[in-house]
Order: structure tokens, then C-alpha cells, then sequence
């Protein structure tokens, strides 16, 4: 719950971020990545990830968080 708290200290102090530390979606996973899922699954990727992710995802979100918020 760390998390959580220092997120709130955060939205307190006016910052604005998107929340994906805790909840339950209310609507239904997308289709692709359901077979996405059960594709790597087939494949055998069932360990956890490094705790900083993977490092090809990690830069594609950097590189398209950046294009989408017109980030230098």
C-alpha cells in the first residue's frame, strides 16, 4: 500500500499521473491481448519479469509516451 499512499501524496500536491498500481478494470480485456497472452503462455514465457520490466517494451513506451505528449 506504498504505493497507493505516495500516490495520493502526490495527487494532494496537484500532480497528475494515471493510476496502475491497484483495481479491477470494468470492462473486458481486449481481444488481441487475450491471444497475445495465451500466445506467450504456449510458448512457455510464465516467470516474472525483471522488477523493471522488459527492456524492449520499456523504451517502446518511452519512445511513444513521448510522441503522444510531444516530450523532448
Amino acid at each position: 500500500m506504498e504505493v497507493l499512499e505516495r500516490a495520493q501524496e502526490l495527487e494532494i500536491m496537484e500532480k497528475t499521473f494515471i493510476h496502475l498500481e491497484i483495481g479491477e478494470p470494468d470492462f473486458p480485456t481486449a481481444p488481441h491481448i487475450c491471444a497475445a497472452a495465451s500466445s506467450a503462455l504456449w510458448s512457455g514465457e510464465t516467470k516474472y519479469t525483471h522488477s523493471l520490466g522488459l527492456p524492449g517494451l520499456r523504451k517502446l513506451l518511452r519512445i511513444t509516451t513521448m510522441r503522444n505528449s510531444d516530450l523532448n
